[in-house]
């Protein structure tokens, strides 16, 4: 059996806002095992961000945690206080956000960044803690770590940024890194060397990941399994050649579609849009635009359901809902 790092059970996380309540991820269930990269897909809206976020105890006002458990290595983290918290994240949990323009601060150094999470999580001193800088910035392959460590975020390329990002979320050897869109905001040459990096990074460190993104075609790459997410919930998950070769959502066969629109003589469209998440659609969230739905569809809510031991699917396609 593979153990369990993190498992997320009915998490919900709503916005209150003066339109009504958005419910960013509504009842969401699924576990990260040691040493595997979850690879977590779906539209911008659909509630990855969020789910991220609260996994972090990030989420900040009008949005609030309202439900479920967090459970990372047998301790449920909704439960910790914000000192327990604040120990654990960025030092057995990291995440790597997705544009460094808006996570690195402009005023301090690189090395003085990435130095902070070993003065803050290892108490080392400011000299020794720059050693262990150049180290890292040798690890992601940033050119000429001894001078980038006295380089602002300015002076450095788009993919040297990310580098920097990358050293800051693996520097105390997480055991669990989440990864927001890591390289949206880079060209694909530099996305290529990035998504090597982090294969290379996840095998040799034995970190668990999960990796947050819109393309299905990067977590083809590098996820062991997948799941798919549409407006705040899970409609599909599991191993990766599944979810690619044999998807059975009518939703993940639209994004796949998408992905492999290359094959194809017209660029294939999901017709209309994401419902709002403060009014969801009765039944299925994705019925509105699903090519295939009954009237069951409309009226009753379809739960997500094991197919095998490894696979879910939340569709009235599959299952009994009767």
């Amino acid at each position: 059996m593979k153990e369990k790092i993190l498992e997320v059970k009915n998490l919900k996380v709503y916005y209150f806002l003066h339109q009504g309540v958005v419910k960013a991820v509504d009842d969401v269930s699924f576990s990260v095992y040691r040493g595997e990269v979850l690879g977590i897909a779906g539209e911008s809206g659909c509630g990855k961000s969020t789910l991220a976020h609260a996994i972090l105890r990030l989420i900040k006002p009008p949005g609030e945690i309202v439900g479920g458990q967090i459970i990372f290595n047998g301790y449920d983290l909704l439960k910790l206080s914000e000192d327990e918290i604040r120990k654990i994240r960025g030092r057995e949990i990291s995440m790597i956000f997705q544009d460094p323009n808006t996570y690195l601060n402009p005023v301090f150094t690189s090395g003085f960044q990435v130095g902070e999470v070993f003065e803050a999580h290892m108490s080392l001193k400011p000299k020794k803690a720059i050693d262990k800088v150049i180290d890292i910035f040798r690890k992601v392959r940033l050119p000429d770590p001894a001078r980038r460590v006295n380089a602002y975020p300015h002076e450095l390329s788009g993919g040297m940024k990310q580098r920097v990002l990358i050293s800051i979320g693996i520097a105390a050897k997480p055991q669990l890194l989440i990864l927001d869109e890591p390289t949206s905001a880079l060209d694909v040459t530099i996305q290529a060397e990035i998504m090597d990096l982090l294969k290379e990074i996840q095998r040799d460190m034995g970190m668990s990941m999960m990796f947050i993104t819109h393309d299905l075609g990067l977590l083809a790459e590098i996820s062991d399994r997948i799941m798919v997410m549409y407006a705040g919930r899970v409609v599909e998950m599991g191993d990766r050649d599944e979810i690619i070769n044999d998807p059975l959502h009518p939703y993940t066969k639209a994004l796949l579609s998408s992905f492999k629109y290359y094959r194809k003589k017209h660029l294939p469209v999901i017709e209309g849009s994401p419902p709002s998440l403060i009014n969801p659609p009765r039944g299925c969230r994705f019925h509105p635009r699903c090519p295939v739905k009954t009237d069951k569809c409309s009226v009753v809510e379809p739960k997500l359901s094991s197919i095998d031991n490894n696979r879910f699917v939340s569709c009235h396609l599959y299952g009994d809902y009767s």
